[in-house]
């Protein structure tokens, strides 16, 4: 049974990322900005509540929120690098409690460390050309690549327990990774290509559905 703060605190979630959303259509630039980080706070305190034993859920969107509170100053160069970091982290967490689900108590085996390290480093290097061209900044490049490899290993490792029947709720995950990647590909586009009318309001869409289907997929895996 789920904690009655927990229902509380997603609720909140909820409201807080309707307002923000509202605030982003009609490019209400202040208010979208004070409300940004409490988006997520209040998804770490649901998922902290429902689940206090699996840690990696709650950490992972706290992680969000810290990158949600770097990329408000998203022209800033370090200030962006530490936001892409801190959500790097946060994804971290949320691949190693799908692991945690499909292996339970057998530790991950070798290979899978090495197929991750290798499909990472392919995807970081394949774009590498495509993105330098368009960021004009190496590291910047370098980090954005791999950030997104983690994205796309994040879908995957959901799509795996998905395929071998550990949960029905894992599909969750997969549509919120791949909504993940699509927020983030709008904000390369906006700040890299070229900007557009109502640019967050797209970018914070998918973010926030992406943030809040993994979070819940993965605490509904072992509540129900």
């Amino acid at each position: 049974m789920i904690n009655t703060f927990a229902y509380i605190f997603f609720c909140l979630f909820v409201l807080i990322s309707f307002a923000e959303l509202i605030l982003a259509f009609n490019e209400l630039e202040k208010g979208r900005m004070i409300l940004k980080p409490f988006s997520l706070f209040f998804l770490a305190l649901s998922a902290l509540f429902a689940l206090p034993d699996h840690p990696l859920i709650y950490i992972g969107a706290t992680l969000g929120m810290i990158g949600d509170i770097f990329l408000i100053f998203v022209k800033k160069r370090k200030l962006f690098i530490l936001g892409t970091v801190s959500f790097l982290l946060g994804h971290f967490c949320y691949i190693s409690e799908v692991l945690f689900i499909m292996l339970k108590d057998n530790p991950v085996p070798w290979w899978f460390y090495v197929i991750a390290l290798f499909l990472m480093l392919s995807l970081t290097l394949a774009f590498y050309p495509f993105s330098k061209k368009i960021t004009n900044d190496r590291y910047l490049s370098l980090l954005g690549n791999l950030y997104l490899s983690v994205l796309v290993l994040v879908t995957l490792v959901s799509i795996i327990a998905s395929a071998k029947g550990f949960t029905d709720f894992m599909i969750l995950g997969i549509i919120g990774g791949i909504s993940f990647l699509v927020s983030d590909l709008i904000l390369i586009k906006a700040t890299f290509i070229k900007d557009f009318k109502r640019r967050d309001y797209y970018i914070m869409l998918f973010y926030l559905l992406g943030q809040a289907l993994i979070v819940i997929g993965l605490t509904f895996t072992y509540i129900f």
